[in-house]
């Protein structure tokens, strides 16, 4: 069993694979570069991923930073930031647009927000281009119903669990209300809509979200925003269960806008390593060594 620590100490600064940043005035009070960078101060991060607003989304992106914003950032700051880029599959020549931006640095596609299913055939050569240039593909999904973004998958994940076969070479990074709900089982006459919200009943039972990352190596979990940290607070002793399992395909990040916004992920890796309830190596690679290994850093 591992021990507690006698004292605090962080072994690793944190690599956060889930930023959003925004022009200065944006109409979301999203973080600025600068103000983000001061933000990561306080908060033990060194380096931060920027995951581009989508172009063509049916969501206002009222300010936040498009793929080509998001390059300027990343070369004004290059000892701070990377990016992901972002294309939208119902435009033209998507997959020569990732080849494009992979060339100028992007680490991975994302955070993918279309409403377009998982299996529609636009998407194949996004899937196939992510796996030529050997770049993850992040994701936010939509159940459906009233969502305004987010590609669209059903209860249970039988889109996603599709994709996953059919492309093994595929890295697909998992994030959102609906991919965390699938924690555990639910009722599956919940209208679609309340696979947005946050459950907080014990994990009595296993949902496909465990399912899925045991059978298919190239699923990995992205931990930020409440959708993440509610996946593992919501049934403690098995959350870190889950940890402590997947901590190979696990990544910490938080999807904060700005400082109204809170994200328990950090503070709880913390305590758990200081309880002793997970190791040096799990909290390691969770916060940083992961990210590093995938995005080539």
């Amino acid at each position: 069993m591992t021990q507690p620590r006698k004292y605090f100490e962080i072994p690793v600064k944190r690599l956060d694979i889930h930023v959003h940043l925004g022009i200065e005035g944006n109409k979301r009070g999203c973080f600025t570069a600068e103000e983000r960078m001061q933000f990561d101060k306080m908060m033990g991060i060194d380096r931060a991923v920027i995951l581009p607003y989508p172009t063509g989304n049916d969501e206002p992106d009222e300010g936040m930073l498009d793929t080509e914003q998001s390059i300027k950032i990343v070369q004004q700051y290059p000892e701070h930031y990377s990016f992901f880029c972002n294309v939208n599959p119902k435009e033209e020549k998507s997959e020569e647009k990732i080849k494009a931006y992979k060339d100028l640095g992007a680490l991975g596609v994302g955070e993918f927000g279309i409403k377009i299913p998982f299996d529609d055939e636009r998407m194949d050569n996004i899937f196939q281009t992510c796996a030529k240039l050997e770049l993850p593909f992040l994701f936010h999904i939509s159940p459906g119903g009233k969502s305004l973004y987010g590609i669209i998958d059903y209860p249970g994940l039988p889109l996603l669990e599709k994709v996953l076969s059919k492309y093994p070479d595929t890295i697909f990074i998992g994030h959102s209300q609906p991919f965390w709900y699938e924690m555990g089982v639910y009722d599956t006459n919940l209208p679609v809509e309340a696979l947005n919200g946050f459950p907080f009943t014990k994990i009595k039972e296993e949902g496909r979200v465990i399912e899925l990352m045991r059978k298919y190596p190239n699923l990995y979990a992205d931990l930020s925003a409440n959708s993440g940290s509610n996946a593992i607070l919501r049934d403690t002793d098995y959350g870190i269960h889950f940890l402590k399992e997947f901590q190979d395909r696990l990544f910490f990040g938080t999807d904060l806008l700005n400082t109204e916004m809170i994200y328990p992920i950090g503070q709880m890796l913390d305590y758990y390593l200081l309880s002793g309830k997970i190791d040096e190596s799990c909290y390691s690679k969770i916060c940083r060594r992961n990210a590093e290994q995938i995005l080539k850093l």
